[in-house]
């Protein structure tokens, strides 16, 4: 199995319960949507429940599913630009609507693509999976 790894730093750590700082990884800093997956920051906190005995400051780690890298990567770029066309087309051809109108119903499915991508930010945030696979000496 192919590990997709990111370096953290545990900020606290209580009752096998890490609070992790996982940093922006080097691959971020040659994509060009990188300001925009995690905004201005360069990194986030996440906790991680682990068996490991963990100390602020150490060093870790953090194993995070490719399945869940490409599907929120999909719902974040790809998601509201096929929301966007399924729109104008439906406006244009279906509902037989004006050029203005369908472009206008276009940026009514781009608002709503955003509804939905917040809806799932809420709803499945919690459940992303991250696993600490080691700690880096």
């Amino acid at each position: 199995m192919e590990y997709q790894e990111d370096i953290a730093i545990v900020k606290k750590y209580k009752n096998g319960i890490a609070l992790v700082e996982i940093q922006k990884s080097e691959a971020c800093n040659s994509c060009l949507m990188s300001k925009v997956c995690m905004g201005k920051d360069k990194s986030f906190l996440h906790k991680i429940t682990t068996d490991m005995k963990l100390e602020i400051g150490d060093l870790v780690k953090i194993y995070i599913s490719p399945g869940v890298k490409i599907f929120s990567s999909f719902i974040i770029f790809i998601f509201p630009v096929l929301s966007m066309i399924f729109f104008y087309f439906s406006g244009k051809y279906i509902f037989k609507l004006t050029e203005n109108f369908s472009i206008l119903l276009s940026f009514a499915g781009l608002f709503l693509s955003g509804v939905i991508i917040y809806i799932i930010d809420k709803k499945y945030s919690k459940k992303i999976h991250f696993e600490i696979v080691e700690k880096v000496e």
